[in-house]
Parts: C-alpha cells; structure tokens; sequence
C-alpha cells in the first residue's frame, strides 16, 4: 500500500488539491497522512531584558495551543471530504517545510500545492513547495496553474541518465491507473568534442543512433505497460528553455514529470537545476523524483 504525505494550509488551493489527493488513493488504495504547520508565536527565546513575564509566556503558549487545536478541528473536516480513503492527521508548530523534511521518511509520495507568488516573494524566501523540492528525498507531487481532473497527456522529461530513468519506472506506476497518452521528451544538445571535423560528424551521428535507440526503448517499455506513448526530440538553447517553450505550445499537458538529478553533458548543468527552474516557471502540475544516494 503506498502512502502520501499531503500538507495543507487551508487556504483557496486546499480543495482542489484534496481532489487531486483522492483520485491518486483511490487508483491507488493509498493511506494518506494530511498534515497542517502551524507558525509558532515563539520563533526565538525571548531574552531577560526583553521583560516577557511568565504570564507573558504561558498567555502564548495558550495561544499557541488554541491554534493547534483549530488545526486539528479543521483537519478533521478534510478527512471527512476523503472517506472512504484511510486518513490519519498531523498538526506540528513550525516552519512548513522543515516540518515536511523532517516526517517525509516513512512516504513513497508528497503531493501539495503551490502558491503563485509575488516576485520579491519568490527573490526573498521562495516559496515552501520549492524549499521542499530542493532538499527532499522522496517523489514531490506539486499541483500548481491548474486543477487536475484526470491525466490524460502526461511528458516525462528524459536526458538519458539514470535519475531520469528512475523518474520514467516511478511515472509509470504512479499514472498506470489512469492510461494516459505518454511523450517522452528529450532536449536535443550539442557536444563539443576536441577533434577533427569528419572524425566529429561520424562520433555525433552514432551519439543520435544510439540515443534514438534508447528513446525507443523507453516508448516501448511504456506501451508494453498497456500506455499510448511515444518519444520525441526537441532542440533548445537550455533544457529549461526548451521544456517551457514546449509546455507553452502544448497547453493539454496534465503533468510534466523530471528526475531531480542527471548529467546531460560535460557542459551541462545539472537537470536537478532544470526542475527546480521548471517548477518555478511552469504552470502546471510537477512531479519531481529524487534519487537516493
């Protein structure tokens, strides 16, 4: 049985993201852990000259209490929308994404939503889902531009490593339930190779033959899974460049999956830095899988 973790705020993206959370436990038969942070009034000791009295103290620490139990009462409305999912709650005092990082261990997935975000917003302190994705272990789930009724066209972003190839097996059974169209898509780039002009055309078209091979295999594996798939190459100045542009002229995408990890060449910077930009800048749903060391 597998098990998510499901952070909630309650504010306006809460239901839509409870809606997502119930089709994937439902396909699934998950258990799902919801869990609420709730900002400490308290975030440093409050030293001897700043006066607090014990009263002081206790009066927030009441507060604090007050709040955790709002939590818990509100919680258990969300539970109630789940039935007849398996729901256990968890409220904790803290900041939401340390809180996250510090429970994730025991999940195969986190999913949660993601707020659009003012610009200095993002400069400053980005936002938790980002904070989550940078440092998380597990497969990060994040529902964001749009509402998710169901997936049918999903783009796996593959650069041929290993990260990505985890990224492509957890994809496959994560989304078997529901059958969508799958495109497995891969940024075309250029090696820049220290040798001889005809020696480099020969070494760059086995490298296309050879990747094209791989690609096939991957569509194939995914048809043998009982999906539609197929795989496309596409050229770009960045992998990130290239993967938005391609997102923005195909706006029926439901999900776009990508490793966390992965050397694309020499050059390249790591695809971990592309995700983390794609999840910033996409607007849709993305499903991000970590490899473990």
């Amino acid at each position: 049985m597998m098990k998510f973790l499901v952070p909630v705020d309650f504010t306006e993206i809460t239901n839509p993201l409870l809606r997502l959370v119930k089709m994937l436990a439902q396909a699934h038969s998950a258990k799902v852990v919801l869990l609420h942070a709730v900002s400490p009034i308290l975030y440093l000791p409050y030293p001897e000259s700043f006066g607090m009295s014990v009263v002081d103290l206790e009066l927030l620490s009441d507060l604090e209490k007050k709040k955790e139990e709002e939590a818990k009462d509100r919680l258990v409305g969300l539970a109630d929308f789940l039935k007849p999912i398996s729901v256990e709650l968890m409220v904790d005092i803290g900041d939401p994404a340390e809180i996250i990082l510090e429970r994730e261990q025991s999940f195969d997935l986190i999913i949660m939503a993601s707020h659009r975000k003012s610009l200095i917003e993002k400069i400053l302190v980005g936002s938790t889902a980002e904070k989550v994705a940078r440092y998380t272990k597990k497969p990060l789930l994040v529902l964001k531009g749009k509402e998710v009724e169901n997936f049918r066209k999903v783009v796996i972003a593959h650069d041929l490593s290993k990260y990505a190839e985890l990224a492509f097996e957890f994809a496959l059974k994560l989304l078997k339930p529901f059958g969508p169209q799958i495109t497995i898509l891969h940024v075309e780039e250029t090696i820049e190779l220290p040798v001889v002009a005809n020696i480099k055309d020969v070494i760059s078209e086995r490298y296309k033959e050879e990747k094209t091979k791989y690609l096939e295999g991957l569509k194939e594996k995914a048809q043998r899974e009982g999906f539609t798939a197929q795989a496309k190459v596409i050229e770009g100045k960045s992998p990130t460049e290239a993967l938005l542009e391609y997102l923005k002229d195909n706006t029926d995408v439901d999900l776009i999956v990508m490793g966390n990890r992965g050397l694309s060449t020499l050059q390249r910077v790591l695809l971990g830095s592309t995700s983390s930009e794609v999840l910033k800048k996409a607007e849709l749903p993305v499903l991000i899988h970590r490899s473990v060391q």
